[in-house]
């Protein structure tokens, strides 16, 4: 109800009276794109400094629902939210934050060579720590020759996650999909460029909202078609967060939800001896043991340490960030001094 009256601390400025409830649903330079439109007359919302200078986390991102003075059009306020999904910037150094309150995520893969388990497992490890449920979608049946083989491995990986093998141009063939995409639910897409997060986006919400490409042949890679995160109404009343195409998702305090992917690996490392195993031929372990007798593969252990070893590094304490800062510098330092007194002699 974008009319809610909501308490606000007594030294706000601002009367409880003119603040309204909107929802974000794009982030741009200049602002925020806002649902529904302002009293103003306007869907864009100003952004003031005071909203950079906080941590990542205390920025509106698309999905937010956020208070704004209904006659300035002044964000006051983000509401608490149920959930959020995010990630590491590409870039390092920060937080880049993906959607807010997501009910499901849509993971999207194809049936060419961008369907990787791996990938799967990162983008699910990030989704279910979020505590989102995670839904598996396997899309260009279409297009592939034996759609059975993608389709059986997903599910051998993946047993305890739905999923789906859609063609994303049918609307019959995506209608399994659509209990998640009901009035009072959101859905954010992740995926890959190029695995038919675009079309998918058209099927569910009735329009040509995103323009599609096509994948070069030789390696199945497909160019950005989305090139910003947005929110849009689906044909059945929910919520869709579109997001671009992600080459690299770098896990941001993710261990719960890394945890919850590999649960059988984690549940069989409770078995083992000692609790510091390391699970690479320590006596009692029972994880080896689980490998020796065909229950689990080597390359899903590798996998999981893989995600826990790069949790563990890009989640570290601010102290141990400095205390690595002083060291390179320390480093860097000496390694001049060495060839200054090299040059000299």
């Amino acid at each position: 109800n974008p009319d809610i009256q909501i308490d606000v601390p007594h030294s706000e400025v601002t009367p409880a009276k003119s603040l309204r409830v909107v929802r974000v649903t794009a982030v741009q330079r200049t602002g925020l794109q806002v649902a529904p439109v302002l009293s103003t007359g306007s869907d864009k919302v100003p952004l003031s400094g005071k909203w950079f200078r906080g941590a990542e986390e205390s920025r509106p991102t698309v999905g937010d629902w956020v208070l704004v003075d209904a006659y300035t059009g002044a964000l006051t306020h983000i509401l608490p939210r149920l959930s959020l999904v995010k990630r590491l910037s590409p870039s390092g150094g920060g937080v880049q934050l993906i959607a807010a309150n997501v009910d499901a995520a849509f993971i999207v893969t194809s049936c060419n060579t961008d369907f990787s388990p791996a990938r799967l497992e990162r983008y699910l490890s990030v989704v279910m720590d979020s505590g989102i449920e995670p839904v598996l979608i396997l899309t260009k049946s279409d297009l592939a020759e034996d759609v059975e083989t993608f389709q059986d491995e997903l599910q051998a990986q993946f047993r305890n996650i739905s999923s789906f093998v859609v063609n994303a141009l049918d609307e019959d063939s995506v209608a399994p999909l659509l209990p998640w995409c009901a009035s009072g639910q959101t859905i954010a897409l992740l995926g890959s460029s190029g695995v038919g997060k675009s079309t998918l986006v058209n099927t569910l919400t009735g329009h040509q909202v995103q323009f599609t490409q096509s994948v070069r042949e030789e390696d199945d890679k497909g160019r950005h078609t989305t090139t910003a995160r947005s929110l849009r109404r689906t044909l059945v009343g929910g919520w869709l967060i579109d997001t671009p195409g992600m080459r690299e998702l770098r896990l941001s305090q993710a261990s719960e939800g890394i945890d919850a992917v590999f649960a059988d690996l984690a549940l069989l490392a409770q078995q083992c001896q000692f609790n510091d195993c390391q699970h690479a031929g320590e006596p009692g372990c029972a994880v080896q043991a689980g490998i020796k007798n065909g229950s689990l593969e080597q390359a899903r252990l590798q996998r999981w340490q893989k995600l826990q070893r790069e949790d563990a590094y890009f989640n570290r304490s601010a102290a141990e960030l400095r205390a690595e800062k002083r060291g390179w510098k320390k480093r860097t330092k000496n390694g001049r001094t060495q060839a200054k007194m090299k040059n000299n002699s």
